[in-house]
């Protein structure tokens, strides 16, 4: 029989086995390694199940699948590093013109509808998205303040959405599945 040198393999069902080969690598019945795999762990896990070298030589069942829980956190990270990225770069569309709809963005528009009120300014020169200018009336830029708050809370459903399957996922399937973008927001 084939040497075995992976530190964890999961049952998943009767036709697939999960190898943690630092990422999951699936062996489904008629993979060449599917045999060597059956053969090795029958007896030793069932579907559910995860072997675990325990002391170098004997190998241990345990419950469920703990590679599944370090790759939800890989996931997690990706998500949590995407949504910064989407929330630095974010833009909407208002008044014909894209603007930009960051932290930033939204404490400057903020900032200027503030200053036109108590100066009793009716309109002001803005730098768009694209760094074109337009000139804006006081409506207009409440109007794109309304914007860029309903963008980030956009985004903010999206993340908490992606968030949730993750941490529901029961299968490596489920994870892959979960496309972390977003791009539609």
């Amino acid at each position: 029989m084939e040497e075995y040198s992976f530190r964890s393999t999961y049952r998943q069902d009767a036709s697939t086995y999960i190898e943690d080969r630092g990422v999951p690598h699936y062996v489904r019945r008629g993979d060449d390694l599917f045999d060597v795999l059956d053969a090795k762990f029958s007896g030793i896990i069932h579907a559910g199940q995860t072997a675990v070298m325990t002391d170098g030589t004997r190998w241990e069942a345990v419950e469920g699948f703990p590679l599944l829980e370090a790759y939800k956190k890989e996931k997690l990270a990706l998500l949590h590093k995407e949504w910064l990225k989407a929330e630095a770069e974010a833009t909407v569309e208002a008044g014909g013109a894209v603007l930009d709809a960051n932290e930033r963005a939204n404490r400057d528009v903020s900032g200027l509808i503030v200053s036109m009120e108590e100066n009793g300014l009716e309109s002001t020169t803005f730098c768009c998205a694209d760094n074109t200018f337009r000139e804006l009336t006081l409506d207009q830029l409440k109007a794109v303040r309304l914007a860029i708050i309903a963008h980030a809370q956009a985004l903010y459903e999206r993340k908490w959405t992606l968030r949730t399957q993750i941490q529901q996922a029961q299968t490596f399937g489920e994870l892959e599945r979960t496309v972390i973008s977003f791009e539609d927001v």
